[in-house]
């Protein structure tokens, strides 16, 4: 994808690490069609391009549809009529239609956060600081939930490890050592059982390698910033 045409076109820059992505060609998954996971997918797990087991999300290495995403936020006429406030530069969906997206109106020191767009309400989340955090928060959430559905699981629990792994050996350029480190010990767990109550008398049992609980105990620590987790009015500012 070539991102600098995106670049000079609407006058930002991308964070150096997607740059750095683009170049290693790790936001390639192949050629989308009905026959992917048979042919493609068993060629990429070996090399996992970025977040190719993550936690719902699809990344975007079509430039068309990134420049179009990018027209349709700007245009009065688009049903989610966002506030000129914001810049929302848009790189991954995930299954409901959601985007996430680099939020430039909170671009500090160079860090350039990372923002769920949600498609049917009037609201965003902001989920991390920079991309490495929002990488980082991505391979975490990713094992909240584990079952025989889950892309990485394939045949049985060995599978699943072996393609955790491989897919942190390619990620590990993009994280810091710490949260290399934490991933480790996270994904030589076993799978265990667990009860994760959404809010009073609302909960459920899932499984998984780690509870969503801890996942937002080590992300409070780790990627903490003042906007983590905040959700806003996408039409108001």
């Amino acid at each position: 994808m070539n991102i600098s045409e995106l670049e000079k076109k609407y006058n930002f820059q991308y964070p150096e690490i997607y740059k750095q992505l683009n170049d290693k060609n790790m936001l390639d998954w192949g050629e989308s069609g009905s026959d992917w996971y048979s042919t493609t997918f068993p060629q990429l797990k070996e090399n996992p391009p970025l977040l190719l087991f993550g936690y719902d999300i699809e990344i975007w290495n079509d430039e068309e549809l990134v420049d179009t995403s990018i027209e349709e936020m700007s245009d009065d006429e688009d049903y989610r009529n966002i506030h000129s406030k914001y810049k929302f530069v848009p790189f991954a969906a995930n299954g409901a239609g959601d985007l996430y997206a680099f939020q430039y109106d909170l671009e500090k020191d160079g860090d350039v956060p990372v923002t769920i767009i949600l498609h049917d309400e009037e609201e965003a989340e902001v989920l991390a600081g920079n991309l490495q955090d929002f990488i980082f928060r991505q391979l975490l959430e990713a094992v909240t939930e584990v079952d025989e559905d889950s892309m990485f699981f394939e045949e049985d629990e060995e599978d699943m490890k072996e393609n955790l792994l491989n897919q942190l050996k390619t990620h590990e350029p993009y994280l810091t050592p710490k949260q290399v480190e934490i991933l480790k010990n996270i994904y030589q767990r076993d799978i265990f059982e667990y009860t994760y109550e959404v809010s009073a008398g609302n909960s459920f049992e899932t499984e998984g390698l780690i509870t969503f609980d801890e996942v937002k105990e080590i992300l409070s620590k780790e990627i903490a910033f003042d906007h983590l987790d905040k959700t806003f009015n996408y039409t108001e500012y």
